[in-house]
Order: C-alpha cells, then sequence, then structure tokens
C-alpha cells in the first residue's frame, strides 16, 4: 500500500463516526475511509464500484481506534477479489471478506473497549489528578494553601490528553499497515501483539495511581487532626480485606465466604 494512500485512509478514518446511524452504525464512516483504496484498485474498471462499494455500506460497527486494523485487512482480502475470474471463486471470496469483516469488527470492538475506554483513558485521568497534587493544586481543598497559577491546572489536563492520543494515533497509524501486510493466521495482526497483558499491566499501574492518590487525600486531610485509634484499626482492617480480596480471586475461592467473614467481623468490632 503506497504511503499516500495510508496517509489518506489515516485522515480519513477521524470520520469514521461522523455519519453515525442506529440502523447500520459505523457504515458510512466506514466506506469514506476507503473510497480511495477502492478508487485505486477499481480504477480500470469503475462500473463494478457500486456494486463493492453496497458491501462496505452493510452494518459495521467497532471501536474507532482498533477500526484501523480492519481498514487494512478489507483492502487486503478486497484486492484477492478484485484479482477473482470465476464466479464461484467471486463469490467464496466475498463471503470470507463479509466473514472477517464482521468478526474483525467484534474483536477489535472487544480488545479496544478495554483497552483504551476502560484502561488508558482511566490511567491518564489519574495521572492528571496526580500531576495536579504534585504542582501544588488544593485538590482536596485543604486550608493553607496558596493560590496556584490556572497554568497548572492546563498543563496536567494537557499532559494526559496528549499521553491518550499518542497511544491512540499510534494505534491508527500502525493498524492500517499491520492489517494489510497480516493474514486470517494472525487476525490480521491482532493476535500479534498480547492485548490482555497489555490491558492487566494498564490496570494495575492504575490502581496504584488510585491507591497512592487515596493514601495522599487521607494523608492531607490527617494531617494536624489527633490520631483516633479505633478509626486507624478499622481502616486498617478494611484495608486488610481488600487485599484479601485479590488472594482470594486468585486461589479461586469465591468471594461471598470472605464477604460474611468480613460481615461479621466489622459486627464485632463495632461492639467494643
Amino acid at each position: 500500500m503506497p504511503f499516500w494512500l495510508r496517509l489518506n485512509m489515516f485522515f480519513r478514518s477521524f470520520f469514521l463516526q461522523a455519519g453515525w446511524n442506529y440502523v447500520k452504525y459505523q457504515n458510512l464512516g466506514f466506506a469514506l475511509v476507503m473510497m480511495p483504496f477502492l478508487r485505486r484498485l477499481y480504477r480500470n474498471d469503475p462500473e463494478a464500484l457500486p456494486t463493492v462499494l453496497n458491501r462496505y455500506l452493510e452494518a459495521f460497527n467497532t471501536h474507532p481506534v482498533m477500526a484501523s486494523f480492519c481498514f487494512g485487512a478489507m483492502a487486503r482480502l478486497e484486492e484477492s477479489i478484485a484479482k477473482t475470474a470465476a464466479v464461484t471463486d467471486y463469490k467464496e471470496q466475498v463471503m470470507e471478506w463479509n466473514g472477517a469483516r464482521r468478526g474483525l469488527s467484534i474483536t477489535a470492538a472487544s480488545i479496544g473497549d478495554r483497552l483504551f475506554w476502560g484502561s488508558i483513558k482511566p490511567l491518564t485521568l489519574l495521572l492528571a489528578i496526580f500531576i495536579w497534587m504534585i504542582l501544588g493544586v488544593d485538590f482536596f481543598e485543604t486550608q493553607g494553601m496558596a493560590p496556584v497559577s490556572i497554568i497548572y491546572g492546563f498543563t496536567a489536563g494537557a499532559i494526559a490528553f496528549f499521553v491518550y492520543n499518542t497511544i491512540a494515533l499510534f494505534v491508527r497509524w500502525q493498524g492500517i499497515k499491520i492489517g494489510y501486510e497480516s493474514d486470517e493466521s494472525s487476525c490480521f495482526g491482532l493476535t500479534r501483539f498480547d492485548w490482555n497483558r497489555t490491558i492487566y499491566n494498564a490496570k494495575r499501574i492504575g490502581i496504584f495511581f488510585a491507591v497512592g492518590l487515596m493514601l495522599f487525600g487521607v494523608y492531607r486531610f490527617m494531617a494536624g487532626v489527633r490520631v483516633d485509634v479505633n478509626f486507624v484499626a478499622r481502616a486498617v482492617l478494611v484495608l486488610f480485606f481488600v487485599l484479601l480480596s485479590f488472594i482470594t480471586r486468585r486461589m479461586r475461592i469465591p468471594n461471598v465466604y470472605l464477604y460474611i467473614t468480613a460481615v461479621i467481623i466489622f459486627n464485632i468490632v463495632c461492639l467494643f
């Protein structure tokens, strides 16, 4: 695939959801992205283009960033269809194309939702809050802090925006190339990466940031306040059961037993 064609599809991919509808979802945007490739592929047979385009106007719905893998894969399969001479082979190729379109859109949507919506976006939000606190923004509204420049407030948001979109743009750009150069054996490049491990690590980093922010908030809130031994003991007990829940889940022990134990112990502690 020529660089200029890939670049054209890349820019058009930002309009994938511009024509979103409740009937066929992203089909208009899908056809818009693939149009430069189809025009180039069928430039010697312009009469075939309307029929081909009808296939791209069928229902299509996936994650907007991970959709780049679908664009590359559909382009590769479309080249095979264009080279087919026999009618029987043509029908088989079209059926394979339709199956790949449905399968890839579902797989890419599952990966993208968990990776971008469920992991990276919350992680960058926590990163912004963490930067605010480092810069001295009075996020917890504690007293005695000097006013902070408004530039600090925008700095954290800008860094979080840059981090998220750097990852998203990289996947958009590389996905077209990887999907086009791969084949069915690697699910058109989707299985070349350990997405589950990436999502797992992103969530663990998010938990680290969240726990750190909570501990820092408790420290700032409790600074200068007389420590209540009973409060500390109960807080430690709650944290103990939270950590224990991670252990029981790894050991495949039903958490219902842990919850029952926790309720009994909490009731006993509250009596004293």
